[in-house]
């Protein structure tokens, strides 16, 4: 082997080494993202995902939560976007569903409102880039009684999306925001400086109670 040669794979290994210990440096940083808020919760539970993003389950007034991570590179013109997916089951069988998105892009693929096939006449206060949609003729009427709750929660700038299902509620918001550097040469989602305090948690699950609140008021109006 010549000199160059030798250099060459000893500079290969080391390129190699140096990427493994910064993934997995980068890996057990993400796994810690939603350890603050495991207190918020009973019966916490956080286990990873394949992607090195944790999960946390537990019940909260009763009901089962689900917190996820989702990193998003769908978009070239933007950078890396980290998702936190918040999912309250409260089953309403009867219940009609709509979904509220700002800022659509059109490459959403967590998005509940791109499901929903009817168009919804958006609320009003959350900006001119706004698209609501259902499921049913019901669903404006359901909509437009928890206005000022949606406001509420639109008055975040980080909130994406919220969404009504027979299932239960769920909103979308933004944990993160991805480096530009390694975005632009490596197109790598890194987001050093994600987190996600209980305190910022425990103020969307408060509105999202809210919501909740509102709209089982507003089944019964329809019930009646």
């Amino acid at each position: 082997m010549t000199l160059s040669l030798m250099f060459a794979a000893i500079g290969a290994v080391v390129t190699i080494f140096v990427a493994l210990r910064e993934h997995a440096k980068i890996t057990a940083a993400r796994r810690t993202l939603l350890d603050r808020c495991a207190g918020l919760f009973s019966n916490a539970m956080i286990t990873p995902g394949g992607d090195g993003f944790p999960r946390l389950e537990g019940h909260r007034n009763g009901q089962f939560t689900r917190i996820e991570l989702v990193p998003d590179n769908m978009t070239i013109r933007r950078l890396p976007q980290l998702w936190l997916k918040l999912t309250c089951l409260d089953p309403h069988p009867a219940r009609p569903e709509f979904s509220v998105l700002v800022r659509p892009s059109g490459a959403e693929f967590y998005s509940l409102t791109e499901k929903h096939s009817r168009t919804l006449e958006p609320p009003p206060g959350l900006g001119p880039d706004v698209i609501a949609r259902g499921d049913c003729t019901a669903s404006q009427a359901v909509l437009d009684a928890v206005v000022p709750q949606l406001q509420r929660l639109f008055s975040d700038p980080r909130m994406k999306e919220v969404g009504v299902t027979r299932k239960g509620l769920r909103l979308i918001w933004q944990a993160a925001e991805g480096h530009r550097g390694e975005h632009l040469i490596f197109r790598q989602c890194r987001f050093e400086d994600a987190s996600v305090a209980p305190e910022a948690l425990a103020a969307l699950l408060a509105n999202l109670d809210a919501l909740g609140i509102a709209i089982d008021d507003a089944d019964e109006a329809q019930a009646a």
